[in-house]
């Protein structure tokens, strides 16, 4: 079907349209796994399932000088729903200590093109910690992120600052400056930021989740407050660990929204996804777990927003350099893979924030 649309020209948009059509009742997330490929989450809000599959892309291949390096880690998992561009950060160190050196980190795109992924790119220069706060690195100095309304935002570990980076270009894209928000949940401290992830709603509101001396925390802020370094109210927050403990079920990931208006969180350790009920409460949010225990059988160092359709797959390139060949989500795949390359994930895999 893919190959169909593209043909007529339609492209990335045409092809989303045209599929939503045929899977309106499914939502579609994607998330890095702590082995650094890519996976597609189909989750079925009304049979309360989710189905979790492997897409064939190392993303490390891609990667500039990965394993030559400390700490490594691929995060920020970023989508930008009006053109399927996938956005990433890859973060490491220049000390076998995760918490001492030089912290660097380099934002990538998986750029759709006319149907198309191109191989990965970075978008612009290294960002290092000789200009934005050194904090702890261990999980990856910018673990949270997410693509809103022209600009990729990432939150830094261990920190209550994040940067936006304003995305620029069309055939080739970049950033050109780095915004930089303090102190943008408006509390005292800086280590209010330790672990977790966000994600960006269409009404301006930040929604995330992290972990403070050992217990999850749920937590909501105005995007306008955050970019208010001088003044702006605090954050609404909510100690979630009761129903979700860090203890047992470790940091979480946020997913959802975009697409939707259901919000998800994932557990690390216990890999279990739950949908966020009253995320806008003036009371702690409940948790409704979808499908059954340890479901999803990946730990993922972030999540993406919510599509109404499945993107086309990223595939490793076989065809000429610089374009990486697609086929639809859900087919069995092109080539030397076949009908294996959507199997299901069953493997467990270590842990990471």
């Amino acid at each position: 079907m893919a190959s169909r649309l593209f043909s007529r020209g339609l492209g990335i948009a045409g092809f989303l349209a045209a599929a939503s059509s045929l899977k309106a009742d499914k939502e579609y997330i994607y998330g890095i796994g702590s082995d650094w490929a890519l996976y597609q989450l189909t989750v079925d809000p009304v049979a309360n399932t989710v189905a979790v599959a492997k897409q064939s892309v190392n993303l490390t291949g891609f990667i500039s000088g990965w394993g030559t390096r400390y700490n490594e880690v691929l995060n920020g998992l970023g989508i930008d729903q009006s053109t399927g561009d996938i956005y990433f950060n890859y973060s490491y160190n220049s000390s076998a200590t995760s918490t001492s050196g030089t912290m660097s980190v380099v934002p990538y795109i998986y750029q759709n093109q006319n149907g198309a992924y191109k191989v990965p790119y970075a978008l612009g220069a290294t960002i290092t910690s000789t200009t934005l706060p050194a904090t702890d690195a261990s999980g990856g100095w910018m673990p949270r992120a997410t693509y809103y309304n022209g600009s990729y935002y990432a939150g830094m570990q261990s920190s209550d600052t994040f940067v936006v980076l304003p995305i620029t270009g069309s055939t080739t894209k970049s950033y050109t400056s780095v915004l930089q928000y303090t102190d943008w949940d408006h509390t005292t401290g800086t280590t209010s930021m330790s672990g977790g992830d966000f994600v960006l709603g269409s009404n301006g509101v930040v929604y995330g989740a992290t972990d403070a001396a050992g217990v999850n925390i749920f937590f909501r802020q105005q995007l306008s407050n955050a970019t208010n370094v001088s003044s702006g109210a605090s954050w609404t927050n909510f100690n979630i660990d009761v129903s979700i403990p860090y203890a047992t079920q470790g940091s979480i990931q946020v997913a959802g929204l975009g697409a939707s208006t259901n919000l998800y969180v994932a557990s690390t350790a216990g890999q279990n996804l739950y949908r966020v009920n009253g995320y806008n409460g003036s009371s702690a949010p409940t948790f409704s777990q979808i499908g059954g225990s340890a479901v999803l059988g990946v730990t993922f160092t972030d999540l993406s927003i919510v599509l109404s359709s499945p993107l086309p797959v990223p595939e490793a390139p076989t065809g000429p350099v610089g374009v990486i060949l697609i086929v639809a989500a859900g087919t069995g795949g092109i080539g030397r893979h076949g009908p294996r390359w959507r199997a299901k994930v069953s493997q467990r895999l270590r842990p990471r924030r």
